[in-house]
């Protein structure tokens, strides 16, 4: 029945979503009270959805011990930049429960390809990210990912703006094979890498593509290689391509209401 699909699953994940966009609307830090208050929750509660939200990087605590936000601001009038991370924040944080690996989100910007967010892995060896890191778009799976899908002129464009560098003994730098490269993901609608841009370490990307739009962002899964095997081979690029469609397309409903 309508109304059951609507019903709220995880009431944890509820108040977690609704502090996540208090403290993002707040306009100075918060105290562990007034956002107990503000969501209905007892303060032990809050702590806790608190402790997780700092620990999976959305939230931080100053010295005075209040709460808030460290999601990325979307650029000054970039509306459309501010209705991805709405879309993906959901995503993002199921994706890295799923696969207790850290996710990581990117988007094209004029002439480079930068990280917006990232939630991490909560094991202690991992493979982290930051927000505002510039991607390689030949080596990274999210700089491939998204640049793959671009004009033949604005890839040209990137390359020549990041520079096309040796970073480890696995990185790509023949342009015929960037090229090649480039081609394989948009047959396989995934991007992969292994060791290309850090040593001991991989990740799979997938484009965010919606309805009637260019590709302008990605997600990822990136893990250490010690933990990579065969059967993460074959599930993750699942995991990652069904993020980004999902993605995708509470975009082009944001876009369309």
């Amino acid at each position: 029945m309508p109304a059951k699909s609507h019903a709220i699953q995880s009431r944890a994940l509820a108040k977690g979503l609704q502090l996540i966009h208090t403290l993002s609307a707040a306009k100075a830090p918060l105290t562990l009270g007034e956002l107990a208050g503000i969501i209905g929750l007892g303060k032990p509660s809050t702590l806790r959805l608190l402790h997780t939200l700092a620990a999976t990087g959305f939230a931080t605590q100053d010295a005075a011990g209040n709460y808030e936000s460290t999601r990325p601001a979307a650029p000054a009038g970039d509306q459309w930049a501010g209705r991805l991370l709405e879309a993906a924040t959901p995503e993002m944080l199921r994706l890295n429960e799923d696969s207790a690996e850290t996710v990581s989100l990117a988007v094209l910007f004029d002439d480079h390809i930068r990280v917006v967010h990232s939630i991490e892995s909560p094991r202690q060896i991992r493979m982290s990210n930051y927000p505002n890191r510039i991607l390689a778009p030949y080596a990274s799976s999210l700089g491939k990912a998204i640049a793959a899908f671009q004009t033949p002129e604005r890839l040209q464009l990137l390359l020549q703006v990041y520079g096309i560098y040796q970073t480890t003994p696995r990185t790509i730098t023949e342009p015929l094979q960037i090229r090649a490269e480039m081609e394989h993901i948009r047959e396989r609608g995934y991007s992969f890498e292994y060791e290309e841009t850090v040593p001991g370490g991989c990740c799979f990307g997938a484009p965010i593509r919606p309805l009637n739009e260019a590709v302008r962002s990605a997600i990822s899964i990136s893990l250490p290689t010690s933990r990579f095997n065969s059967k993460l081979e074959k599930t993750i690029p699942g995991l990652v391509m069904d993020a980004a469609r999902r993605i995708a397309k509470r975009l082009s409903l944001r876009r369309n209401s």
